[in-house]
């Protein structure tokens, strides 16, 4: 009895082996060593290959949009002030809507994205958070709304210099901008 069902599996596993051996051929790779390669399915190649780079494209197309930093320009302040407020027109004019989720700079050591609000008659300003422009629109910085709070100057910045700004997209994207130092907006 042993020996039949020892002779039926080796029955069974040889049957199974031979019908293996039709769709696997064993070969030598590259290094010398045996290694097993099985026939790829052609359509699913050409399909995954048109897949991706479908996808790829679609991907590229949208990155190549970037929203435009506009009338950028960051308020003189008396010498030796530790903070100074920037102003700008964030376009968007991308097909997909885009997320600012931070400011950085060279010239401040804690550049911060602010709103103002009036809180029971007293003016306040506010970490903004992330902020979302439009598909086609817009995102005004401007006095006594939303602004720059640029603070901890790294060096004098006097009117006529410029400032490096660059606003954080959610994507992981930088917009940089050299904004000029002004009294008065533009």
């Amino acid at each position: 009895m042993v020996r039949r069902d020892a002779a039926a599996w080796a029955g069974a596993a040889n049957r199974e082996a031979k019908a293996t051996a039709s769709r696997v051929r064993v070969m030598r790779n590259s290094w010398g060593a045996w290694d097993y390669h099985r026939p790829m399915n052609v359509l699913r190649l050409s399909m995954g290959l048109m897949l991706a780079l479908s996808s790829s494209a679609a991907v590229g197309a949208e990155t190549d949009c970037v929203p435009l930093i506009e009338k950028a320009w960051v308020r003189a302040a008396p010498p030796g002030a530790s903070t100074l407020a920037g102003y700008l027109v964030l376009r968007n004019p991308c097909a997909m809507a885009v997320d600012v989720v931070d400011v950085e700079s060279l010239d401040f050591g804690m550049p911060m994205i602010h709103r103002t609000e009036q809180v029971d008659g007293v003016s306040r300003m506010r970490p903004a958070g992330k902020l979302q422009v439009p598909a086609g629109g817009e995102l005004r910085f401007e006095p006594n709304g939303l602004h720059l709070m640029l603070m901890k100057p790294l060096r004098p910045l006097a009117e006529g210099d410029t400032a490096r700004l660059r606003l954080v997209l959610a994507d992981g994207r930088r917009l940089y901008a050299e904004v000029p130092v002004r009294r008065e907006a533009p």
